[in-house]
């Protein structure tokens, strides 16, 4: 069924969406998904992601995460040579001091993950992580059930039974309110 545009007195029937019905370009695929890593540092930064936690260790992972890659300028002497980058660390602000101590050895493992001299420095961004694990939310205590008091001896005297009926009254209105 074809929609139809008024225009004056023509009449021109509108055009339907293209199909595809042959082979279609794998690239076209990958672009919305892997897009916004890939326009963030190319494949480098997408191997940087898929093996962070590889890379960096469990630990440091959960308060880290690589945000983008910045090329350097060139140097003069070698235009042909391709600058060093500069990786764009997002950590936590709580452990960004400790994550500076490491900067040194976090270089020197991403270049031999990666196997060659991808990143020359590491720049941190101060900012909120969120990581897919959420810690697991403590479990609600289950109520507790009083025990129940051992039967007493039937007091013989009205102040021991006046006692005991107090007493009785007091852990009553302690397990109502609980």
């Amino acid at each position: 069924m074809a929609i139809s545009l008024h225009q004056g007195n023509n009449t021109v029937p509108a055009r339907r969406a293209h199909v595809a019905t042959g082979p279609v370009a794998v690239g076209r695929f990958i672009a919305p998904i892997a897009g916004k890593t890939l326009s963030r540092g190319g494949p480098v930064m997408a191997g940087l992601l898929s093996q962070w936690p590889a890379i960096s260790g469990p630990a440091l992972a959960a308060y880290t995460v690589p945000a983008k890659l910045t090329k350097g300028a060139p140097e003069p002497d070698f235009p042909e040579k391709t600058p060093a980058q500069t990786l764009h660390l997002k950590v936590d602000p709580v452990k960004a001091l400790e994550v500076q101590y490491q900067i040194p050895q976090l270089v020197e493992r991403i270049n031999q993950t990666l196997g060659y001299k991808a990143v020359a420095g590491i720049r941190l961004v101060q900012a909120p992580v969120f990581s897919g694990r959420r810690p697991a939310s403590p479990k609600p205590l289950k109520p507790v059930s009083p025990a129940p008091a051992p039967e007493a001896p039937q007091p013989t005297d009205k102040l021991a039974a006046a006692l005991a009926r107090m007493a009785a009254g007091v852990k009553a209105r302690q397990a109502n309110c609980r």
